[in-house]
């Protein structure tokens, strides 16, 4: 059994050398490269101006010859279609609400009190909302209490 312990330890020993003769040959690579500096001495170089040298300027042009292929004159025409298609929509769904006979809808306006009470409940009972307020109105007030 000592024979076979010491085989072993031969071979272990062997493999260390092995190992070390190939990392001595073949250095492992760094796994970042060298840090890269500019030139200090170049980074602040400064331009002195001459008065001949010219200085570029912008100018502002306006075109008053549009033949319709600049990039406004084309969102200009995109939002009167998207504008006259909304108008469009709203005429056809107003067709069909009146060809099926449904009342249009009504802009909500703020009501205005006279103080006469009387005045006041006519001019409500003769718009359609005033209507509709007033049957909520009395399922509100006269509950049905038979039905609960």
């Amino acid at each position: 059994m000592s024979g076979d312990l010491e085989d072993f330890l031969r071979r272990a020993a062997q493999r260390r050398q092995a190992k070390a003769a190939a990392e001595q040959s073949n250095p492992p690579p760094s796994r970042r490269p060298p840090p890269q500096y500019s030139d200090s001495r170049s980074e602040r170089v400064t331009y002195d101006y001459n008065e001949s040298d010219e200085i570029p300027t912008a100018e502002i042009v306006e075109f008053t010859d549009d033949d319709g292929s600049s990039i406004a004159a084309r969102m200009i025409r995109r939002e009167d279609a998207k504008r006259a298609a909304a108008d469009s929509k709203q005429d056809d769904d107003a067709e069909m609400r009146k060809s099926r006979g449904m009342l249009s809808r009504q802009k909500l306006t703020k009501a205005t009190f006279t103080g006469n009470p009387v005045q006041d409940l006519i001019a409500a009972m003769q718009s359609p909302g005033g209507v509709q307020q007033a049957i909520l109105l009395k399922e509100i007030l006269d509950r049905p209490i038979d039905r609960w």
